[in-house]
Order: structure tokens, then C-alpha cells, then sequence
């Protein structure tokens, strides 16, 4: 027999009213008052034996208490439908573009659905409010959503479910620059998922998360091991948007291990695959990506004018169609651009600029920004402010769990500590 609440404590909750008993002459000598409560309300499921001994106090077949009730079905087909409507309003206020009225119609479908049967559709709600909370660049709530969405039974029995959940809040640790512990969650994500075909969305997206997070925590070996393997694979991917993601973080990874040239080609591959009239925002950022990689990573002048020329483009869109956090990021590239150039104002005045705006920048952003406004001391010739700005650049980043530029940072500083230092 199979007892599901919150429905038998519903129909139990019915009959006994229909009945005129209170919960006290249900239960009887057998089972307290409190117990029938917390039945009838969900928190508790009573045994075989305690199911039938309150069929025959109310006189009804165990059947009524737990088969099939045509009154429930109609209660919870219309609540499905009613669901399923908002569901696609909100959809339809995403695609137009009215994220705050899609995430506050989805706010409502979610806590309103707290204890209904209808769990896939609950969860497909708390699912986009999520990826609109995520473009609306709410990282905290973001966070709450995908926490919760963990924790539903939805998600614990489905490995794929849990693998998109788990990248997702990695993706969203790894942006808010909790980098260790995005780490430990796309470990968890890929090694939940092994079982799945090598080019499944679910675990090629995983390991993208877990690269992108060994790549800015400094766990180079554990990067370029892992770009291999997503290389290997990247032809088979179905999906050109997927792939075109794989191209650009392999190619990302290939600039910090040393290899300029890859990684340039690799980038360019990801440019075939992410083409702006598809996506442009993401074509905006792979944009911005290449140029900074350029030039932290590339000495050469080929790679100094082909950064200017991915920048320009990158911010024509960002204006577009970016978030504040791009815009932030698309800023940081742009003082690497002018410390390239040796225009030590200009990285001073962004950096600036980046400390003074209205949101507050992650913690990895903001060792950048210290660490760039250092550079920029040097050349002006002010060691006492460039000392000052490596330390907190060493200091955040390592906050941030971004642990080779936090090193570089340590050097530089120790470096110019040092007697007969310029």
C-alpha cells in the first residue's frame, strides 16, 4: 500500500470533518491528537496498521484514504495548469526582455508552490528564476535558489538535474570569486556524472565550470589536464553554442599555460561557433576574454593591435546588451589595454572609476584592479603607492582563493621591499 502526503492527510483532514469528529475522537486510545495533526497536515506518514484503524473510525474503505480521489485529481490538474500558465508569462516577459517582472512573477509561482505535489514544474520555476536572477546579476539570490534547488528530492534523485544545479552554483561561486569552493562544487558535479556519454550537455557544461575554476584559482596543471581532455572531445560536441564555449575556455587555458599561438587559434575557432547576430552578449564577452588574455599573455605587437580591435567591438556590444558586471570586466581589460600602452593615467583613472561604482566588485575583480593600479604606479615612478596597491592586490586575491596572481602580487611587493629595489 502507498501512502503519499501531503494527500492521504488532506483526505483523512476531509472525512473526519464530513464526520463531525475532532482529532482527539479519531484517535481514540490508539494515537494522540497531536499525531492525527500532524498527519492530516503532511509531517508525518502513518504505518499500514494506523491507515486502516482510521478507515474503520470514519467508516470508509482504506481505498478513500489512499486511492485514487477524483476531487484531488481535478484540485491538482488545475493547480499544474495554473502553473504551467504563469510559468510560460514569465517566459514570455524574459524573451521581451522584462527580467524584473519575470523574476517577480517567478518569485511568486515559487513560494507560493511551497508544499504542492506539482515538484517538476516547481522546480523548472525556481530553475529560470535563477538564469533570469543570473542576468539580472543578482549573484546573492542566485545563490539562495540554486542552494535550495540542490536540496529538493528532485534534484538528489536525478544525476542530471544535480549535475546542471551543481555547475550552475559553481559558475555562480566562481562570479561572486569564492573560487575555492567553486572548485569543490564542479568536482563534485563531474564526478557525479562520469556515467554519461562524453559529450553530454550536462557534463561537458560541468567540466567548463570545474576548468573555468581551476584556471582562475591557479590550478594550472589540473586546468591544462582537464583542457585536454575537453579538446579531445570538442569536434563531437552537438551543440555549436556548447562548443564554441569549449573552444574559448581550452584557448583561455592554453594563454596562462604559455602557448600564445594555440591559444589565439583556439580563440578564433570559439569566434566561428559564437557568432553575434546568435548570441551577442556571449560574443561581447568571449570578445573581451581574448583581448585581456592577449595582453597579459602575448608580448608581440600583432597581439597589442589585435586586443584594441577586440575591445572597441567588445564595448560597442557590452553597451548594447551588457550588465554591470560586464561592463566592470569589459574596464579591466581596458586598463590592461592602457598599461600595455603606457598610458599609466589612464589605468589609474579606470581603476579608480572601478573602486567608486555603485556595485561592489568581487573579490578576484577587485585584486585586479589593485593589481593593475600597482603597474601603474611603477611607471609613474611612486614605489610608496605601488608597494601599497601589490599588498592589497596579494591580500584580496588571496581572499579570493586566486592563488597565482595573489603569488605574482607577493613577489612584485617583496621585490620592491627589498634594498636597492627601484
Amino acid at each position: 500500500m502507498m501512502i503519499e502526503q501531503p494527500a492521504f492527510g488532506r483526505r483523512l483532514r476531509r472525512l473526519r470533518q464530513q464526520r463531525g469528529l475532532s482529532q482527539g475522537e479519531l484517535a481514540g486510545d490508539d494515537v494522540s491528537a497531536s499525531y492525527v495533526s500532524r498527519v492530516e497536515s503532511g509531517g508525518r506518514s502513518p504505518n499500514d496498521l494506523i491507515a486502516s484503524l482510521f478507515a474503520r473510525r470514519l467508516e470508509v474503505p482504506l481505498e478513500a484514504l489512499t486511492g485514487p480521489d477524483p476531487e484531488e485529481e481535478e484540485h491538482r490538474g488545475s493547480q499544474r495548469l495554473d502553473v504551467a500558465s504563469q510559468l510560460l508569462t514569465a517566459s514570455a516577459l524574459r524573451k521581451d526582455g522584462e527580467l524584473t517582472e519575470a523574476a517577480e512573477l517567478l518569485r511568486g509561482i515559487v513560494t507560493a508552490g511551497a508544499g504542492h505535489s506539482e515538484e517538476d514544474l516547481l522546480w523548472e520555476a525556481a530553475w529560470v528564476l535563477a538564469e533570469v536572477l543570473r542576468e539580472l546579476g543578482q549573484a546573492l539570490e542566485e545563490h539562495t535558489i540554486l542552494t535550495g534547488l540542490a536540496e529538493t528530492s528532485l534534484s538528489q534523485e536525478t544525476p542530471r538535474l544535480a549535475a546542471r544545479v551543481a555547475t550552475a552554483l559553481s559558475e555562480n561561486l566562481r562570479q561572486q570569486g569564492r573560487l575555492g569552493e567553486a572548485v569543490r562544487v564542479a568536482e563534485t558535479a563531474v564526478s557525479d556524472i562520469v556515467t554519461l556519454p562524453p559529450t553530454a550537455h550536462e557534463r561537458v557544461n560541468a567540466m567548463l565550470a570545474l576548468l573555468n575554476a581551476y584556471a582562475e584559482s591557479g590550478e594550472l596543471e589540473n586546468a591544462a589536464r582537464l583542457a585536454d581532455t575537453l579538446q579531445e572531445i570538442a569536434e563531437d560536441i552537438p551543440s555549436r553554442q556548447l562548443r564554441g564555449q569549449v573552444y574559448w575556455a581550452v584557448g583561455s587555458t592554453r594563454f596562462l599555460s604559455g602557448l600564445p599561438q594555440e591559444a589565439a587559434r583556439l580563440h578564433e575557432q570559439a569566434f566561428g561557433c559564437l557568432r553575434p547576430d546568435v548570441n551577442l552578449l556571449a560574443w561581447a564577452r568571449l570578445c573581451r576574454a581574448s583581448a585581456a588574455l592577449r595582453l597579459e599573455h602575448d608580448p608581440s605587437e600583432d597581439a597589442l593591435e589585435s586586443a584594441e580591435g577586440l575591445l572597441t567591438r567588445a564595448r560597442q556590444a557590452i553597451e548594447l546588451v551588457g550588465r554591470a558586471d560586464d561592463l566592470a570586466d569589459l574596464m579591466l581589460a581596458e586598463a590592461q589595454l592602457a598599461l600595455r600602452q603606457g598610458r599609466p593615467e589612464r589605468v589609474l583613472e579606470l581603476a579608480g572609476r572601478l573602486g567608486d561604482g555603485d556595485a561592489e566588485l568581487p573579490s578576484a575583480k577587485l585584486g585586479q584592479c589593485h593589481l593593475l593600479s600597482a603597474k601603474a604606479y611603477l611607471l609613474t615612478g611612486d614605489t610608496a603607492a605601488a608597494q601599497d596597491s601589490y599588498r592589497q592586490a596579494a591580500e584580496t586575491l588571496e581572499r579570493a582563493g586566486a592563488y597565482r596572481k595573489s603569488s605574482e602580487a607577493w613577489r612584485q611587493l617583496s621585490e620592491l621591499l627589498t634594498p636597492g629595489a627601484p
